[in-house]
C-alpha cells in the first residue's frame, strides 16, 4: 500500500526552503519524493493537501510526560493571576487521592510576588495538601502534609534540600529541592494502569499539537521505578499508541534501570542517558550562580557535592552511557564541565546540557569544544526576563539564554518545554527564538534566531540528539513518515502568526494519529 501526498507547500527540512510537490509513502517509511507527475503512478491512494503546508513532525527534547498527563487532570495554578482566584480553587480543589495534588503555582503572576503560607493554606484546606511551585524545584504543604510525614522545625534539612522557616525558626509550609521531591515522592499512590491512563492522555494532547516523540525525565516519581518504565511499555509501540518516547533515567533510579535489563522497543520506547540534577532554579533562587543573587549573600544551591557528581557520572560511563544534566546558573554549568572533561563521554555519543541558563563567554567556548548538545526551552526566557534581571543584575542578565552565540559557536540545540513546567505547545518555543519578546520588550535581540534554525531544533537537531538523524527529521526517502499538515505557512507568516497556528493532521509511520 502506498500513499502520494500531493498539493500543499511540503517542506523537507533538507534545507532552508526545500520544498517538494509530492511524497510518496510506503508502509511507515517515506519512499520517494519529486513531482506529482513522476510519482502518481506509484501510490494506491492520492491525498490530496488542497494547499496546506506539511512538514517533518515534531519532537519535544525536554520534558515530563506523565506529569503534563496528570497536569490535564489536576488542578493547575499557572494561568491564574488573582490571590483570590488562587486561593478559592485552592479551597473547591479535593481528589480522589489521600493527597491533594496541585501544580503551576507561580508568585510572579501575583501583586508583589505573594507566596502563600502555611497557615492560610491550613485555612483552605484539611487534607494533605501540596501545591507544586511552576518549576517543580519547590513548592508549598499545610500543616497536615507535614503531620503525615512526621515534619517538625527540628527535622534536618536533606542534603540538596531544604524547609524554609521565618525569623522565629517556624516552619512556613515552602520546601525546596531534595526536600521538596521527598514530599511529592511522599504523595504517590500511582499504578501500571493509573500512569498507563496518564501516559494517553498527554500523547494524544501531544498528537493535537503536532508532536509526535518526546525526551522525558520520569522514571523516578511515580513509587517504584517499574511502574512508570512498565506503563510505557505497555502503553506505546507499533501495535498500540503511536509515539516516540526516549526515557531519560534519573540518577536515583539509574542503576536499578540498568540493572533490569528491560525489553525495550526501538524508535517507540528507548532508554536514555542518566539523568543528574546540579542546581535548582532561577524562580526559588536555588539556581546555583558564581555571584551571589542581589542583595544577597546567597549563591543558590548545589544539589550534590564535587565528588558525587563525579561518581555518578563514572557510574554512567562504566555503563557506556551519557548524562544529562540539570544545570540553571553559571557554577553549576562549571561544575558540570569540569567532570565531563575529567570523564569524558564514550566516543559517538554526546552528552547532554539541560537549561544551560546562564552563561558566561569561558563557558560557552568550553562547551564549543566538547561532544555535547543542549537541550533548551525558548519560553524559559519569556517567561524569566520579565523578572529575573532582579535577582541577578543587568550585567549578568545579557549572557541568559544565548542561543544564537550557542548557535555559531557550532552547538547543537533541541527546542523543548520542560513541560509542565511551561506549555508544551511548540509554536511557544518558536515564537520565543525568533521574537524574544513579551509583553512589548524584546530581550537581547542580538540572541533571535532566524526561522528555519528555530524549526530544526524541533526536526532536525531533535533527532541528532538521540542518534536518529539517518530516519527522523526530515521528509527524504528512507526516513520516518512522520508528518504534520497545518492551516497556514509557518515558514513565512508573521511571527505572532505562529501563535495561533493549528495542526489539521498528526501523521506518524503513515498512520493519521491526529485530525483537527
Amino acid at each position: 500500500m502506498a500513499d502520494l501526498y500531493f498539493n500543499g507547500k511540503i517542506y523537507t527540512m533538507t534545507g532552508e526552503n526545500e520544498v517538494v510537490e509530492a511524497v510518496l509513502v510506503e508502509d511507515t517509511t517515506v519512499k520517494a519524493v519529486g513531482t506529482f507527475e513522476e510519482l502518481k503512478g506509484l501510490a494506491n491512494q492520492h491525498i490530496d493537501l488542497q494547499g496546506q503546508t506539511m512538514m517533518p513532525a515534531l519532537t519535544d527534547v525536554h520534558q515530563h510526560l506523565i506529569m503534563i498527563g496528570k497536569k490535564l487532570a489536576l488542578l493547575a495554578l499557572d494561568d491564574v493571576t488573582d490571590i483570590d482566584e488562587m486561593k478559592q480553587q485552592v479551597a473547591d480543589f479535593d481528589s480522589n487521592h489521600k493527597w491533594n495534588n496541585i501544580l503551576g503555582y507561580d508568585e510572579n503572576n501575583f501583586d508583589n510576588q505573594y507566596k502563600i503560607h502555611i497557615e492560610e493554606l491550613d485555612q483552605l484546606t484539611e487534607k494533605p495538601t501540596l501545591i507544586t511551585r511552576i518549576c517543580s524545584h519547590a513548592g508549598v504543604v499545610n500543616s497536615k502534609a507535614f503531620e503525615a510525614l512526621g515534619i517538625t522545625r527540628d527535622t534536618k534539612n536533606p542534603e540538596g534540600g531544604y524547609f524554609e522557616k521565618d525569623e522565629n525558626g517556624e516552619l512556613t509550609g515552602w520546601v525546596y529541592d531534595k526536600a521538596f521531591e521527598e514530599m511529592r515522592a511522599a504523595t504517590v499512590d500511582d499504578t501500571v494502569e493509573s500512569i498507563s491512563e496518564d501516559i494517553t492522555r498527554a500523547v494524544k494532547y501531544m498528537h493535537s499539537l503536532g508532536i509526535v516523540g518526546a525526551h522525558t525525565e520520569d522514571l523516578a516519581y511515580y513509587g517504584d521505578f517499574n511502574v512508570p518504565l512498565d506503563a510505557y511499555l505497555q502503553t506505546l509501540g507499533e501495535k498500540e499508541l503511536k509515539f516516540r518516547a526516549n526515557l531519560l533515567t534519573h540518577e536515583q533510579v539509574y542503576e536499578d534501570v540498568v540493572k533490569a535489563n528491560k525489553a525495550y522497543k526501538k524508535n517507540y520506547v528507548e532508554r536514555d542517558a542518566m539523568k543528574i540534577f546540579a542546581d535548582g532554579a532561577f524562580g526559588a533562587k536555588t539556581a546555583l550562580v558564581s555571584e551571589p543573587y542581589v542583595n544577597s549573600d546567597d549563591q543558590g544551591l548545589q544539589i550534590h557535592t564535587r565528588e558525587k557528581l563525579e561518581e555518578m557520572v563514572q557510574t554512567a560511563r562504566k555503563n557506556k552511557d551519557a548524562i544529562a544534566v540539570h544545570m540553571i546558573g553559571d557554577r553549576a554549568i562549571e561544575m558540570v564541565l569540569d567532570t565531563i572533561e575529567k570523564y569524558p563521554v564514550a566516543k559517538g555519543k554526546h552528552d547532554r546540557l539541560i537549561h544551560v541558563s546562564l552563561l558566561r563567554p569561558d563557558l560557552i567556548e568550553r562547551m564549543a569544544n566538547l561532544p555535547v548538545i543542549c537541550d533548551i526551552q525558548p519560553t524559559f526566557l519569556t517567561s524569566d526576563m520579565p523578572w529575573v534581571e532582579d535577582y541577578i543584575g543587568s550585567s549578568r542578565a545579557k549572557y541568559l539564554y544565548p542561543f544564537k552565540t550557542l548557535l555559531d559557536k557550532g552547538l547543537v540545540l533541541g527546542g523543548s518545554s520542560d513541560a509542565p513546567i511551561e506549555k508544551v505547545n511548540p509554536f511557544l518555543g518558536i515564537h520565543a527564538l525568533i521574537t524574544r519578546e513579551k509583553d512589548g520588550v524584546v530581550y537581547n535581540p542580538n540572541e533571535i534566531v532566524d526561522r528555519y534554525d528555530a524549526f530544526r531544533m524541533y526536526t532536525t537537531e531533535a533527532a541528532k540528539i538521540v542518534y536518529r538523524e539517518d530516519i527522523q527529521g526530515q521528509i527524504k526517502p528512507g526516513f520516518l513518515a512522520d508528518f504534520i499538515v497545518l492551516d497556514r505557512d509557518v515558514m513565512t507568516i508573521e511571527p505572532d502568526e505562529l501563535l495561533d497556528v493549528q495542526v489539521l493532521q498528526t501523521i506518524i509511520d503513515g498512520e493519521v494519529v491526529f485530525e483537527l
